[in-house]
């Protein structure tokens, strides 16, 4: 009987003991966007004119097999980005009607690219299925001059892509420069606290 107690007991023990030890968590499983990505970026800007408010907002979604850019500005910006897309989609086919501007590219009857500019909205669809990387480069970039530029406090015409992408390229250098330097001192901190 008093092995019974004993292994009873020991079993109780043991059974609590387990039940107190922590286990090792298993991590959220991410979920399955690989390629893909959504922005949305809202601004809001005094006009130096008047007292009124101007608000603009993009949204961008970037997926594997599209890329869609939609855009509501303030009409003040319309010709900039007006002349932002006649210099970008130069040898693409344009359709005016009104004061509505509209580029579209057909590949086997499907829309492979399509851009519709109105009065004071913006909507880019391109099928990543049919078209080119180089393709979808050259739309990415110029979805994000377009973001850049509408979400500028400035009024003024867009002058050059190119000069936009040289400054977005020295950011990106400062910045890993920084990063860099971070990364340094991380490495110096660790050997240090190896070496004790």
């Amino acid at each position: 009987m008093k092995l019974i107690k004993t292994t009873f007991v020991f079993f109780f023990i043991t059974l609590t003991a387990c039940a107190q030890t922590p286990g090792i968590p298993t991590p959220p499983t991410p979920p399955n966007t690989i390629g893909s990505s959504h922005t949305e970026v809202v601004t809001s800007s005094s006009s130096s004119s008047s007292s009124s408010r101007n608000s603009s907002s993009t949204s961008v979604s970037d997926e594997n097999t599209s890329y869609k850019f939609r855009a509501k500005f303030h009409s003040s910006k319309r010709k900039g980005i007006e002349n932002i897309l006649t210099e970008a989609l130069d040898g693409i086919q344009l359709r005016k009607r009104n004061r509505k501007l509209e580029w579209e590219i057909l590949q086997g009857g499907d829309v492979l690219f399509e851009c519709t500019l109105n009065k004071n909205r913006l909507s880019i669809f391109v099928d990543k299925e049919l078209s080119t990387g180089k393709f979808n480069r050259r739309i990415k970039r110029l979805g994000e001059d377009i973001q850049e530029y509408i979400s500028s406090h400035k009024r003024y015409n867009f002058a050059s892509r190119g000069g936009i992408s040289v400054s977005r390229a020295e950011e990106r250098l400062e910045r890993a420069k920084r990063e860099l330097e971070n990364s340094i001192k991380n490495l110096e901190e660790v050997k240090r606290d190896n070496e004790k």
